[in-house]
């Protein structure tokens, strides 16, 4: 991380919601909306209690936010993400105003089904996603991604 400049930081789930984010990383600030390719959106944990991951897929992309963050901000998230118990942090590529950047991003550990997520949390990132002006059926086809392959799982 550069000290001067803060962290770069990719934001997929509910972090996309600025109202969360000002209150969690007051000093957090967000540098613009993205693409991160190779990548999909899926929801993991306990049926009605899943939370946002994403995994790799060829040919899969997922709509991002940047964010700068402090290292106060990353200890907030740290803990709002469950690191390193819950989610792991890995350095990503992504295009961003015409040039790759590096970003940070938590990415949910191995072990976990598939599920649903509750509706409290669903609709914090649904604002998310109104607040950035992304597709709400790319939220929605995540849901019903995880749903459909969690209920596969059961049978």
């Amino acid at each position: 991380m550069d000290k001067e400049k803060g962290t770069i930081y990719l934001a997929y789930g509910s972090n996309l919601n600025l109202k969360q984010m000002a209150y969690r990383c007051p000093t957090a600030r967000v540098l613009g909306s993205a693409k991160l390719t190779g990548f999909r959106l899926l929801f993991r944990g306990g049926n009605g209690g899943a939370v946002a991951t994403i995994e790799k897929q060829k040919g899969g992309s997922v709509p991002v936010l940047l964010w700068r963050i402090t290292p106060y901000d990353e200890e907030a998230l740290d803990r709002y993400e469950g690191y390193p118990h819950l989610y792991r942090k890995e350095t990503v590529k992504v295009l961003f105003k015409g040039k790759w950047v590096s970003a940070m991003a938590y990415i949910m550990n191995e072990g976990r089904l598939l599920g649903t997520p509750g509706r409290y949390y669903y609709e914090v990132i649904r604002q998310g996603y109104i607040d950035a002006g992304f597709d709400i059926s790319i939220l929605n086809k995540a849901v019903r991604d995880s749903a459909a392959q969690e209920t596969a799982a059961e049978i």
